[in-house]
């Protein structure tokens, strides 16, 4: 007997809970002539769309999203220059010195080439590149950051304003179920 009566009071405290998330959520259950029929989640369109979206309806979001864009594209750009330069600057500087006679296609230099200013402008090179390196990976980091949370925010405002997991009754002609959307 008392458990009947636990079940009883559960079912009647899970359906008042289910009855209070439909007065909050008013999309859960559509009316439909006398029938009331489960509504279809809000579909969430491509990237693309949801750019087009927020070039016409929030114009501020879309500048962000812009210039966090056009910070991803240049540190990465500059990242691959200031690699190349330092790539570069290290086989300036390994070039040895050389001594006695050097042969070049037809031609014979006697007394050597003295490369330290090529060694001197690779080590320059070098630095130059990691300074380059430095400053552009964390422009692209800061950049893809920006460009992500600002499509994620605005995803988030228009799109997801219905709850991400709840309880729903679904009532029919002949029935009644309880269900928990997630």
């Amino acid at each position: 007997m008392k458990i009947r009566l636990l079940l009883v009071v559960c079912f009647i405290a899970v359906t008042g809970f289910c009855f209070a998330q439909n007065v909050v959520t008013q999309d859960s259950v559509q009316s439909m002539g006398n029938n009331l029929e489960k509504a279809k989640k809000p579909v969430i369109p491509s990237g693309r769309t949801i750019l087009a979206d927020m070039k016409a309806n929030n114009p501020v979001m879309y500048s962000q999203y812009q210039s966090g864009k056009k910070m991803q594209r240049n540190g990465i750009v500059w990242t691959g220059i200031g690699g190349g330069i330092v790539i570069i600057g290290a086989i300036c500087s390994v070039i040895p010195d050389t001594e006695g006679t050097t042969t070049m296609g037809s031609y014979v230099f006697e007394g050597g080439m003295d490369n330290s200013g090529l060694r001197m402008a690779g080590n320059v090179m070098m630095v130059t590149g990691a300074v380059c390196l430095s400053v552009s990976i964390p422009v692209m980091i800061v950049g893809g950051k920006r460009k992500k949370h600002t499509f994620q925010d605005f995803k988030n405002q228009y799109y997801l304003s219905q709850p991400s997991s709840y309880f729903q009754m679904n009532i029919y002609p002949n029935r009644v179920g309880i269900a928990y959307v997630f």
